[in-house]
């Protein structure tokens, strides 16, 4: 009976692991835009600790990084919960995050939202 319980247990965890790995993304994603839309404005000062678009250079590499992370994270989680994942597919949603950190690395224009 204890061995019946454990692939429900497991597919749970997979489960709130792929949650958690979108979520990551999802909000790191939001953080970015909304940061970037009031980069020229006055902002209170708890923002510098909340936005990322305000951290140090160094920070928002390890930031991307580990979004990039979270995006595999997710594809793993869903491939082991029995949803195929293409290649391409997964190259397509983690690749583009670490194209991100390399150009804030770089100190490339393009790497920020404003």
């Amino acid at each position: 009976m204890a061995d019946e319980a454990e692939p429900e247990r497991s597919t749970t965890r997979l489960g709130f692991a792929a949650l958690g790995c979108a979520t990551l993304v999802c909000t790191a994603l939001v953080l970015e835009v909304l940061g970037g839309m009031a980069a020229n404005s006055n902002a209170p000062a708890w923002a510098t600790y909340v936005v990322p678009l305000a951290w140090p250079q160094a920070l928002r590499v390890v930031w991307w990084l580990v979004v990039a992370g979270a995006a595999l994270g997710f594809r793993v989680a869903l491939r082991r919960l029995g949803f195929r994942q293409r290649p391409v597919m997964v190259a397509a949603s983690v690749v583009p995050f670490v194209v991100f950190a390399a150009g804030i690395a770089a100190g490339a224009d393009w790497a920020t939202w404003h």
